[in-house]
């Protein structure tokens, strides 16, 4: 079935938990350089300078890379469903359409009646990105694995940086060398 160009199928069916999980992981991996843990390392020991942990320069610097390298496009499939679910509150119908192809391969479920309407946007792997409710709360980005994953890997890389430059700190602060404060590198 064809609406305002787009298909159904069931490409959110396609992937599995495990393909979705190596996905991530070598997503994470590709968007984690040795570049970007000296910047997060760089920005945990300004922090600790400062002692703020997690300051906002980190979050900022954390969510631009994350947004280039991790996370999938929304946009593109969140305009074309709004589309689709004004269409369909006109018709004022009962409606269940699978969208498939959307921007990237992405594919949808979409649900209107006169009540109310509700989707969920798919990644090609199968992945829930994004859903709508028109119940008052709109569209919610859904973080996916990868995010996840990403989000975990740079805050231990983070978290391991303002402890060892804090451990410098209170080192120079008792006379000691800094040589003496341990470091730990637990990247994957």
């Amino acid at each position: 079935m064809q609406i305002g160009g787009l298909g159904t199928n069931n490409t959110a069916t396609l992937g599995g938990t495990s393909q979705i999980q190596k996905t991530a992981k070598k997503t994470v991996e590709n968007a984690i350089t040795d570049g970007f843990v000296k910047q997060i390392q760089t920005l945990a020991r300004e922090d600790a300078e400062k002692g703020i942990y997690m300051d906002t320069e980190f979050l900022q610097m954390r969510r631009a890379r994350m947004e280039q390298y991790v996370s999938p496009d929304r946009a593109g499939p969140m305009s074309q469903v709004n589309s689709i679910m004004r269409d369909l509150a006109k018709e004022q119908e009962r409606v269940k359409v699978f969208l498939e192809r959307l921007m990237g391969n992405c594919s949808a479920k979409v649900q209107s009646d006169s009540i109310g309407q509700t989707s969920e946007i798919y990644s090609p792997d199968g992945e829930v990105i994004a859903s709508y409710n028109s119940f008052g709360g709109g569209w919610t980005k859904i973080q996916t694995k990868a995010e996840l994953a990403f989000k975990g890997e740079t805050t231990m890389i983070y978290y391991h940086a303002y402890k060892e430059a804090r451990a410098e700190m209170k080192a120079a602060a008792q006379g000691q060398s800094p040589a003496d404060a341990a470091t730990v590198d637990i990247r994957a």
